[in-house]
């Protein structure tokens, strides 16, 4: 952007009685485009409290002035974006050159040095070229790109219809495919169409910005950003008539201020003056550690790196209102049972859609109550009313995988982003803040698993590493029968839940057995036993499901060793029974595999 055209903005918003406290120097340059300083060391220790720039409504563009531009009926007429109407009159004001009306062609000459200032080249994702969007396959921004979209196509389609307005001729033949129908960026055919289109148009807007047509999806794609990266509320304005607070204007001179999260700023509406009024604590720009510059900047609130992105065409590094979203898709009834059943809290926010569920990670809450215990939920069982603690680590275990499978993923694009262009370096800052999310929401979820552990008192909870070195009697026999020499042969000869059945089906039977066991076998996983022995139905199905373990089993075991495996009951049934108590009571630890017996309890016991 040149200095001339910031210079002539500034002549003209003063012309037209904007007022810029003189301690304010506007200046342009590659790396930050346009941007104010405080200038004046002397007179900033007194600004504390006053009004630094002072923007007429006689400058503004809002949508009264787009009302007044088409056909007033349109008032009544919906679409789902409230600034679609004055995003469209700001496509009219830049690239209707021809037809205009003598209204029109007024506003034009009276807006054109702010026009002329507005950017044509933007750093938005969806002007970006196709191998550098691509990038972002495996990442939630490139499934956001796509679906804004394609519902800025639909509302573009919509807003013309409403203004009677047909769309620029050649947009049909380029596009033709897509118009009127429902457009999806699923496709890859259309993908790459729309995509060349935008960039075939990019080309042509920065050689000759006279060539784009107001009517057509490029110039409303180009408002969209401008109004994504320039608007303010329009509340501010008119808060008894403004029905949807999402209703912005364009409001030069203000709109040069970069934004940046945790700035306190104050916008107020002078009805006497006509005026928009703009404070700030001005200490707040003094840090030279922090802001060498002095820039003043603006905010239009604390925003996340994908809306920084998406609506500004830049990232901030190390920002703390970043999020990176977790989707799910579940069964629909899975989801209505989970929170309707088992209240968790799912909001309208969490369920996007049917069978879909999405949670959104941050600093600030890297973990959501509902997210872990979604995830106990899926791992409960059908008989289980409540979420036992065994469900809640079961639970986590899995979230874990998820989680882990994501950071890799993450990994794995910064290591292939190549070169030191602007969107490289965009995509490097984007992806290393979600991945700096994403390694807190492990070591959060890692002290969570720790503190259900430690919540589970002792008597209701044993490893069963314990149990194989205290009772010697069946290590031997283990070692005898499978060549398990230590514990950790259990998982690497894949005999451990061979060994569990056996352990649970000889702690049965430690009444029967010829000498009494050296230890004490918890009473909870006793009481289990017994439970699922006196309730379960064995099928025919289930003795044909375990038959070829058995016999691989029995009679040999009782036949060599007497003494541990032939006193009690060991029948088939026994081990159908102790497979259905490991299900409820035992958690496999996923970091080293070891099997954890815990009571069938909850947390609000």
């Amino acid at each position: 952007m040149e200095t001339d055209k910031l210079i002539k903005l500034i002549d003209w918003a003063k012309e037209n009685g904007t007022i810029i406290n003189d301690s304010i120097e506007f200046k342009v340059d590659k790396s930050n485009g346009v941007y104010a300083t405080l200038c004046n060391p002397d007179k900033i220790k007194r600004l504390n409290g006053e009004k630094l720039i002072s923007v007429p409504s006689a400058i503004l563009i809002t949508k009264k002035l787009a009302l007044e531009s088409f056909d007033s009926k349109i008032n009544d007429k919906t679409v789902p974006n409230p600034n679609a109407l004055t995003q469209l009159y700001l496509c009219q004001l830049k690239f209707q050159i021809e037809n205009q009306s003598q209204s029109l062609a007024t506003k034009q000459a009276f807006f054109k040095t702010y026009l002329d200032l507005l950017p044509n080249s933007l750093n938005h994702p969806y002007f970006w070229p196709l191998d550098k969007l691509e990038l972002l396959k495996k990442t939630d921004l490139y499934i956001t790109v796509k679906h804004t979209l394609t519902s800025l196509f639909k509302e573009w389609s919509e807003i013309l219809n409403v203004c009677d307005v047909k769309p620029y001729e050649k947009d049909e033949n380029t596009i033709n495919k897509l118009i009127g129908t429902e457009l999806d960026l699923n496709e890859q055919e259309t993908f790459k169409v729309v995509f060349q289109y935008i960039q075939d148009s990019v080309k042509l807007f920065l050689e000759d910005a006279s060539a784009i047509h107001w009517n057509s999806f490029f110039a409303y794609l180009w408002s969209f950003c401008i109004f994504n990266s320039r608007a303010f509320p329009e509340i501010m304005l008119n808060s008894k008539d403004i029905t949807n607070i999402n209703q912005a204007f364009l409001m030069p001179i203000m709109d040069l201020l970069n934004h940046k999260n945790n700035t306190k700023v104050k916008w107020i509406f002078s009805e006497e003056d006509q005026k928009v009024d703009f404070f700030t604590n001005v200490e707040n720009f003094t840090n030279k550690k922090e802001n060498p510059n002095n820039e003043l900047y603006n905010n239009y609130g604390d925003k996340s790196n994908e809306e920084l992105l998406l609506g500004y065409g830049f990232v901030e590094e190390s920002n703390n209102f970043d999020f990176c979203r977790l989707t799910l898709k579940l069964e629909d009834q899975l989801l209505k049972d989970a929170k309707f059943k088992q209240g968790i809290k799912l909001t309208d926010e969490n369920l996007i859609a049917p069978g879909c569920v999405q949670f959104k990670l941050s600093m600030n809450e890297s973990l959501p109550t509902s997210l872990l215990k979604l995830f106990g939920f899926l791992c409960k069982l059908k008989s289980e009313d409540k979420i036992p603690y065994r469900a809640l680590l079961e639970g986590s275990d899995e979230l874990r995988g998820i989680l882990e499978s994501k950071l890799n993923s993450i990994k794995e694009l910064i290591k292939e982003l190549k070169g030191a262009d602007n969107v490289i370096q965009i995509l490097k800052s984007y992806l290393v803040s979600q991945r700096r999310i994403m390694n807190q929401t492990m070591e959060t979820l890692a002290s969570k698993q720790k503190s259900i552990v430690k919540s589970v008192p002792q008597q209701n909870m044993i490893s069963f590493k314990t149990i194989f070195k205290s009772d010697k009697m069946f290590a031997n026999a283990m070692l005898l029968r499978f060549g398990v020499i230590k514990f950790e042969d259990l998982i690497s000869k894949d005999v451990m839940n061979k060994a569990l059945m056996l352990w649970i089906v000889r702690a049965a039977n430690k009444d029967a057995l010829p000498k009494k066991l050296e230890y004490t076998v918890p009473q909870f996983i006793l009481v289990m036993f017994k439970e699922v022995a006196d309730n379960i139905v064995v099928q025919k199905e289930d003795v044909m499901e375990y038959m070829s373990f058995y016999k691989e089993l029995f009679p040999h075991l009782s036949q060599k060793l007497p003494e541990v495996f032939s006193k009690g009951e060991w029948g088939i049934k026994q081990f159908i029974i102790a497979d259905t108590v490991i299900d409820r009571i035992v958690w496999i630890k996923k970091n080293n595999n070891e099997p954890i017996f815990l009571k069938q309890s909850f947390e609000d016991e």
